[in-house]
């Protein structure tokens, strides 16, 4: 489900730059090679997290071990905010690439929001656009088909993780048909022919292991499919 991640920017807005630093300097930083988990399901809520270098992976673990990717994030990408419900953590974190992660600890952010009413006012509002983008999104992911789930999952990470080119916009990260079959929840057999079909009309190619997307037409084709 892709959703528009609040950044550290955001959650630093109207701060001085002598504030900011003060903030940042708060941060706990952590390395994690590649497949590392940065927090597994369950787990008690550390704090904050905010992914400095990489890209950092956020899965939901069935009972059965099963995998669904929920959104892949960048650098700036704040995560795992909803840490003062005191509850587990509802999800997996995994470096996606050797990555970087900065943690505010739970003790720091509870003394931020206790003595900055800028902190708390922006930490309040990046809660609500999540629930309001939550709210908006979900109901229209429920009821898409697998190819609409896919072409607005294609044009997502083109616009996240893609680089403009003459050919179109290449993917900077391999992507595999396993990777997007757990981000739409759909087969892999499902996500093979989509792509197959996505080729034939001209809304992606392939050379080797690029991916070269058109986004304007991805655009153009949710576009259609949603009328």
């Amino acid at each position: 489900m892709p959703l528009p991640f609040p950044s550290i920017r955001e959650l630093l807005h109207g701060f001085s730059e002598a504030e900011s630093g003060r903030v940042h300097s708060l941060f706990i930083e952590r390395r994690f090679l590649r497949n590392a988990e940065v927090f597994r399901q369950g787990d008690p809520p550390e704090g904050v997290c905010v992914v400095k270098k990489g890209l950092v992976k956020i899965v939901a673990l069935s009972e059965k071990g099963t995998e669904q990717i929920l959104h892949i994030l960048r650098p700036v990408d704040v995560f795992g905010e909803l840490v003062l419900v005191g509850k587990p953590r509802p999800f997996t974190a995994v470096a996606l690439t050797d990555a970087v992660v900065s943690i505010l600890p739970l003790a720091v952010l509870q003394d931020l929001l206790a003595t900055s009413r800028v902190f708390t006012r922006n930490y309040l509002r990046l809660l609500s656009l999540r629930l309001y983008e939550l709210e908006q999104t979900f109901p229209a992911l429920v009821q898409a088909w697998p190819h609409h789930r896919l072409a607005k999952e294609l044009l997502h990470l083109a616009e996240d993780l893609g680089d403009e080119t003459p050919k179109g916009t290449r993917l900077t990260l391999h992507i595999t048909h396993e990777l997007l079959s757990n981000l739409i929840g759909a087969s892999r057999e499902t996500v093979t022919l989509l792509i197959h079909k996505f080729e034939e009309i001209g809304l992606l190619r392939r050379e080797g292991r690029d991916l070269f997307l058109n986004r304007e037409r991805l655009a153009d084709y949710l576009g259609l499919e949603g009328k």
